[in-house]
């Protein structure tokens, strides 16, 4: 719809709609040109939002997002978008749809970057309007974060998958190490992308970076201290053997891309020999 008729329908005026833009608190319309955009039902049902908790009072707008952040005042996708019969959409086709937006967004930000990439540029690929994005993510900084979370909960899920049966704790770290520089090589460009924002004023990208990591090392430090409890290994700082060891494939991923002269399983026994092997105890 067009503004106007959004007006009409919301009882909003137009220079309060574009406030709200401004600050955030309602999305930015579809664009089709340099002063012409449309808007959705996801608009109009932001707005009735924000006119029932405003309730005809003046609100600091951090009260109002705040509000808005609230689950019960949280956008209803399942009134606002509707499947192809026009019945509103499952909680199993929600789920999907979101996943469909953060493959995108994953190809996306690893080509263009996370400042160079636009809405339209992860929507258009898949069909869908900037309306429908926002009813599953905030703002582009949101997606983000899903796309960080996406890319290093399947590093983890798939490594503990992969060690599920093996017993001997070298062969397990070879294939922690194995899971995730496939998985590392495919992302790397979107993990510069997070510590270039370190360089930024705000807190999140920090905050990331450390939860993040955290969780990459959290397992690698628990199957160390177990060995450890064994016998198996020498005594040593399980947190900072699982951060080195995390470092130690990073940077050998850069070394594997320069050249052919090494290959992943050059690199996983090089560091093996080097930072683990030495550890042994005698016996084992």
């Amino acid at each position: 719809m067009r503004i106007k008729d959004l007006v009409d329908r919301s009882g909003v005026s137009r220079t309060t709609i574009h406030f709200y833009i401004r600050c955030g608190l309602l999305h930015p319309p579809h664009k089709t040109g340099r002063t012409m955009g449309y808007y959705d039902e996801s608009h109009l049902n932001r707005l009735r939002q924000i006119t029932k908790i405003k309730k005809g009072s003046r609100l600091p707008i951090a009260f109002i997002k705040g509000q808005l952040a609230l689950p019960e005042n949280s956008v209803s996708i399942a009134n606002s978008e509707s499947n192809d019969k026009g019945s509103a959409i499952t909680t199993k086709q929600k789920k999907k749809k979101r996943q469909e937006i953060i493959k995108s967004a994953i190809r996306v930000f690893s080509r263009r970057g996370y400042h160079h990439t636009k809405i339209e540029d992860i929507t258009a690929p898949l069909g869908i309007s900037t309306g429908t994005f926002y009813l599953y993510f905030a703002n582009k900084r949101d997606l983000f974060m899903a796309v960080l979370d996406e890319v290093f909960n399947k590093i983890v899920n798939e490594a503990t998958e992969a060690i599920k049966e093996e017993a001997d704790f070298l062969d397990r770290m070879k294939i922690r190490g194995r899971v995730f520089y496939k998985e590392y090589t495919k992302c790397s460009e979107i993990i510069n992308q997070l510590r270039a924002e370190l360089s930024s004023d705000e807190n999140w990208p920090e905050r990331k970076i450390r939860k993040i990591y955290e969780g990459l090392a959290s397992p690698v430090i628990k199957d160390i201290e177990n060995e450890v409890e064994k016998g198996t290994i020498h005594r040593i700082d399980s947190d900072l053997l699982a951060y080195a060891l995390t470092g130690l494939i990073e940077i050998m991923a850069l070394r594997v891309s320069f050249d052919k002269k090494y290959n992943v399983n050059k690199i996983i026994e090089f560091i093996i020999d080097l930072a683990l092997r030495p550890l042994l105890v005698e016996s084992n």
